[in-house]
């Protein structure tokens, strides 16, 4: 028993210390804002046509509030849309009168010097799935370029909280998941599905969220307290520029479930074209 007591101490204390070093790196980082820049990178509009070279993020992004509220193509096929609609209903409420005011109040009183630094720490921590995921998608020099982020973001980015990788020697960061791997390899994405509070998404991307769950970093240290807590602020985090632009987005959106649903299944389509490289491949292949 007395062992027990001394593990889930040492465990406290473990935590503790990640959060005191956080916390001293984050006052570093405000201390040195008024000299260093943060890049700002904005995802490109969705547009109308499928060739579109940037991959969007999600459906609710501020770049897409110009677009009309009829994404002008085929609708997709929506067997399970008696399940999905309820959910829908469900998030829309939870997003609009809960989730989004809570992250617009988070970015209103965030600096913006820290919020890039817990942004950087966390896709530093993601870096490792990246590389996977490329080495088997078969690219192998993406999967070397992520791994030299991990070295120098781990090293000389003080754990992550710089991107000196990208900010020193202009290696990018370049984002896949194993949905991506599953799409490679010609995988459909099987049925447009919504999870509750996750929002949009479809059987393939649903089995890359459990891939990644699984084989997130974070679950190979020994704290199993601090990884799930790590993990779940991870979560909460990246859904935060998603979550504060939700209402604004779909404001004047007349049907919002056929809205999101058209607008995933349209990323959805053009992800996988370029991802396959079936666009342009027979026209390309003989110069014609």
């Amino acid at each position: 028993m007395l062992k027990a007591h001394k593990n889930n101490v040492c465990g406290d204390v473990y935590v503790k210390l990640i959060y005191v070093g956080m916390l001293f790196c984050f006052l570093l980082l405000t201390a040195c804002s008024s000299t260093e820049s943060i890049k700002h990178k904005k995802n490109v509009a969705v547009t109308h046509s499928v060739q579109t070279a940037e991959v969007q993020k999600g459906p609710y992004e501020t770049e897409v509030m110009n677009q009309p509220s009829v994404v002008s193509y085929t609708a997709p096929e929506d067997p399970l849309r008696f399940i999905n609609e309820p959910i829908f209903s469900f998030n829309n409420a939870a997003y609009e009168y809960v989730l989004s005011p809570i992250a617009a109040g988070y970015e209103k009183i965030m600096p913006e010097v820290i919020d890039q630094a817990i942004t950087n720490f966390f896709y530093n921590l993601r870096e490792p799935l990246y590389a996977l995921n490329h080495l088997l998608q078969g690219n192998f020099a993406e999967s070397w370029e992520s791994i030299k982020r991990i070295v120098i973001n781990s090293t000389v980015g003080l754990a992550g909280l710089f991107d000196a990788a990208d900010d020193l020697m202009d290696i990018e960061r370049n984002k896949t998941t194993f949905g991506n791997t599953l799409q490679s390899y010609g995988v459909g994405y099987g049925a447009y599905i919504v999870l509750p509070l996750l929002g949009p998404s479809d059987f393939r991307d649903t089995g890359s969220l459990t891939f990644n769950y699984f084989t997130h970093p974070l679950n190979f240290i020994n704290d199993e307290s601090a990884a799930q807590q790590l993990l779940i602020v991870d979560g909460v985090h990246e859904q935060v520029p998603v979550l504060s632009n939700y209402p604004k987005v779909l404001e004047n959106v007349d049907n919002r479930y056929e809205f999101v649903r058209n607008l995933y299944m349209q990323n959805v389509q053009r992800d996988g074209q370029e991802i396959r490289k079936e666009a342009f491949s027979v026209n390309n292949k003989g110069g014609k």
